[in-house]
Parts: C-alpha cells; sequence; structure tokens
C-alpha cells in the first residue's frame, strides 16, 4: 500500500473554518497505523465511512476478529477517535474547487483535501517558511504526510498558494 494513502487518514485540519475535532494522541495514531492500515487496508476505507461510537466499535472488534493486532487497552480509544474523526455529522469535504495541477498534486488531494476542499488552503497566503510551519502544525496534530513526500507538498503549496 501507498505511504501516500495513509495521508487521507491521518490529516487533522489546522485551518480555521473547517476545523476538525481535536487531534488523536499520537500513540493511537501510531498504533493503528501499524494494525490496520500499514497492514490490511488503506486509509480511504475508514475515511468513507460515517459511524457512531457504537459502530465504530463493532467495526474495529470485527478487525480483532479478522487479524488486526490492536491491544484490548487502545480498542475503546481507537473506537472514540474513529467516531469522533468519522462520523454521520461530520460533513464531507466539499469539491466544488478543484485541487491546481502540479508535482505534489496526489498528496495534496490525499493529505489535505481528505478533511477540507481548497478555500481554506486557498486563503492562506505565506510563503515557504510559512508553509513549513503549516506543514509541520498539521504533522504536529496527527496529520500524516508521507516525509519523503513533504517537501513537494510545501513546493506544491507555495507554487499554487502563495502570492
Amino acid at each position: 500500500m501507498s505511504k501516500v494513502n495513509l495521508a487521507i487518514f491521518f490529516l487533522i485540519c489546522p485551518l480555521a473554518d473547517i476545523a476538525c475535532a481535536q487531534g488523536p494522541a499520537a500513540g493511537i495514531v501510531q498504533k493503528m497505523e501499524a494494525a490496520c492500515t500499514r497492514v490490511c487496508h488503506g486509509p480511504s476505507l475508514i475515511a468513507q465511512q460515517r459511524l457512531d461510537v457504537a459502530g465504530w466499535t463493532r467495526e474495529v472488534n470485527k478487525m480483532v476478529g479478522w487479524g488486526a493486532d490492536i491491544a484490548g487497552s487502545d480498542r475503546e480509544e481507537l473506537s472514540r477517535y474513529l467516531a469522533e474523526m468519522f462520523n454521520n455529522t461530520r460533513p464531507r469535504p466539499s469539491s466544488a474547487q478543484a485541487a491546481p495541477e502540479g508535482k505534489a498534486k496526489n498528496v495534496f488531494q490525499t493529505s489535505c483535501l481528505g478533511c477540507h476542499d481548497v478555500t481554506p488552503t486557498a486563503r492562506i497566503k505565506a510563503d515557504r517558511a510559512g508553509w513549513m510551519r503549516v506543514v509541520e502544525r498539521m504533522v504536529n496534530w496527527g496529520a500524516y504526510i508521507p516525509p519523503e513526500r513533504k517537501e513537494d507538498l510545501i513546493d506544491y503549496l507555495v507554487t499554487n498558494f502563495t502570492q
């Protein structure tokens, strides 16, 4: 599975107006990545669902039954996190504005547009240093941006969203 695909799941919106719920503890994200999205399926399978805590608890328990290595003590925290991030009250990202073309468009689409549309990104008019801070802030809040593609993403943001 491509690490780029992991980004859609781990992105936590840092941008005003479209901010997601409070980011997860880094530990549960790492455990989930190791047990779920790195081993069995991509994050898009998770991101497309909108379940409450009971629904996510059933899904987590089903995955454990199918072999996912998730400790009993982590299951409740994981279910709460998934319900917070992917529930039926959270709006899906709008596709009103297309992502600009560029070398890292695919990273932008999976890492950024998995949580919000282009609009809040377009509002930020930062230079390279500013975009580096934005990307680092997203990572610190739990976003997954493939390390080998981080510079490409920053270049893409500078090229397409700097005035």
